[in-house]
């Protein structure tokens, strides 16, 4: 059942009723003489964008200002006014951990009158953890063989041999083909591939790299299982908008590698008879997943007071605004926060035993 509770501060009445889907909703009332208190602020704001004959933009005189705009728009800026200086206050005084921008609603509205307004926002999500360092230390102690067969091996040089070939055709204008003859793996040859000495050298090399990435492959093979049984065993009311928050990353990131490949996501939804909305759809389960495990890891890392360095930010940061030089910096800071955090998360699951 919806919980409610009214509390009276010294400045402004207000009543907190929290709301399904990790929201509140939050009615608030600001006295008379401060709601009036923002008339003249309201008008030079509105009017710094005005201009009529005979007058510059933002020398408009007030009354023919408000005859041009009326006195309703001057009554909502000079709400939009106080809200944005009282909301601050409330969400301090109320302790609300609050996410995104809020909806806000005008109740009653009228110069000499108090202001009375509604705002629902979202709040950070109550979460009850499963017992993470025992999910955590139960996986860890499965021990795993990790090998590189001789297949894998046969595999992977052949893949090699065959993008050489098909390197070399395209260079002399020919059309590669699957039965192409592949180049012999002599010494001369893997000398092309990089810096090798020999057949040997190459070979150990590649063992080694490809024995690299079936351990990454298997380490987060263990990271996916360890969060999904941690997920599965805490209770978390997840709120839309980190859920809206995942899918415009995804949208972002999808944007990004079409973009790479030519082609515009526009483009790309009409190859494939698609709407945003569509893709959009197919997307929020993965979404819901990845939002609940961005909350997981965020809660773990408050418990055990995780935290990235600054050094670590500031490197990370600079990287990515090379790759991404139009990235707005609030979002390239939380982005690169939420990164290292997360390897900090994982890397105290991975040493619980």
């Amino acid at each position: 059942m919806i919980a409610t509770h009214m509390e009276q501060s010294t400045t402004y009445k207000v009543n907190i009723t929290k709301l399904p889907n990790s929201q509140v909703e939050i009615k608030a009332t600001i006295p008379a003489e401060e709601f009036d208190g923002a008339r003249n602020e309201a008008i030079k704001h509105i009017g710094a964008d005005i201009e009529l004959p005979g007058f510059r933009k933002g020398h408009v005189p007030e009354k023919m200002l408000i005859q041009k705009i009326g006195e309703v728009a001057i009554l909502e800026e000079m709400a939009e006014i106080v809200i944005g200086k009282t909301y601050p206050k409330i969400i301090a005084q109320e302790k609300l951990d609050v996410l995104g921008r809020p909806t806000v609603t005008i109740q009653k509205i009228a110069l000499g009158n108090p202001l009375e307004f509604t705002i629902v926002s979202a709040i950070f999500p109550e979460i009850t953890l499963a017992d993470y360092k025992k999910i955590a230390a139960k996986e860890m102690s499965k021990k795993e063989t990790i090998e590189v067969s001789e297949e894998d091996m046969a595999k992977t040089l052949e893949q090699i041999q065959r993008m050489r070939a098909t390197n070399d055709a395209k260079k002399e204008g020919k059309e590669p083909t699957e039965d192409a003859e592949l180049p012999t793996l002599d010494d001369e040859y893997v000398k092309t591939l990089g810096d090798f000495t020999s057949v040997e050298d190459f070979k150990a090399k590649l063992k080694e790299n490809i024995q690299k990435e079936k351990e990454r492959e298997s380490q987060d093979k263990k990271r996916v299982t360890i969060m999904e049984a941690i997920a599965e065993d805490s209770t978390i009311e997840l709120p839309e908008i980190i859920v809206e928050q995942e899918l415009a990353r995804m949208e972002d990131e999808f944007s990004h590698d079409i973009t790479r490949m030519g082609m515009t996501f526009d483009d790309y939804l009409k190859a494939i008879k698609k709407t945003r909305e569509d893709m959009v759809k197919d997307w929020r389960p993965d979404a819901e997943k990845r939002a609940k495990t961005q909350l997981i890891t965020a809660k773990i890392a408050e418990l055990e007071n995780l935290s990235p360095d600054e050094e670590a930010m500031k490197k990370e940061s600079a990287i990515l605004k090379q790759h991404y030089p139009d990235a707005p910096e609030d979002r390239v800071q939380g982005f690169v926060h939420m990164i290292l955090t997360n390897q900090k998360v994982f890397a105290f699951l991975e040493s619980q035993k």
